[in-house]
């Protein structure tokens, strides 16, 4: 009996929704990972070790190169962090992007699709406000608005994350 209910049950799973369930949650948890390694990165002073962007001292990995990592005031854990967050981020805005094609593809509902495009359109904003972060020294407001921004995109995945669970269990 128990047998066959699950089987009646597992049979209506749409696959497709798993793996867009998946997918979104996933990449909302990558966002809150990133804001947490940008707390992590500004709570070490590691805000500014890596002075120029969207390079790292000229290059895409500082620490290949001896002669940056003996030069600089920084630790490695603080170049580190600072370089981790890019490239993490890079990850986390490209599975953002992805988020949104898969949400058009598979035709989900308005709010799901609204909600992460949103999202999508908020990153270039992001992306250059997270430039001027480095570039302007740390300036409060650009800080600030980064954060604030962060948090935005925040809110508009993790509503795309609930409309589309939402929309399954209102069927």
């Amino acid at each position: 009996m128990v047998e066959q209910n699950v089987s009646k049950w597992v049979g209506r799973i749409d696959t497709t929704s798993i793996r867009y369930y998946h997918l979104s949650g996933a990449v909302l948890a990558g966002t809150y990972v990133l804001m947490l390694l940008g707390a992590y990165t500004s709570a070490i002073g590691a805000g500014l070790s890596c002075p120029d962007w969207p390079m790292c001292y000229g290059t895409l990995v500082p620490f290949l190169h001896p002669e940056i990592m003996n030069q600089t005031p920084y630790s490695a854990i603080q170049i580190f962090a600072e370089w981790a967050h890019r490239g993490v981020a890079m990850l986390v805005g490209i599975g953002i992007f992805g988020t949104a094609v898969v949400a058009h593809y598979l035709r989900k509902p308005p709010f799901v699709r609204w909600s992460v495009t949103i999202a999508v359109l908020l990153l270039p904003v992001q992306v250059i406000v997270g430039g001027l972060t480095v570039t302007e020294k740390l300036q409060p407001i650009i800080v600030t608005s980064h954060l604030g921004i962060a948090t935005l995109i925040l809110l508009f995945l993790c509503t795309t994350v609930v409309a589309d669970v939402l929309s399954k269990t209102s069927c």
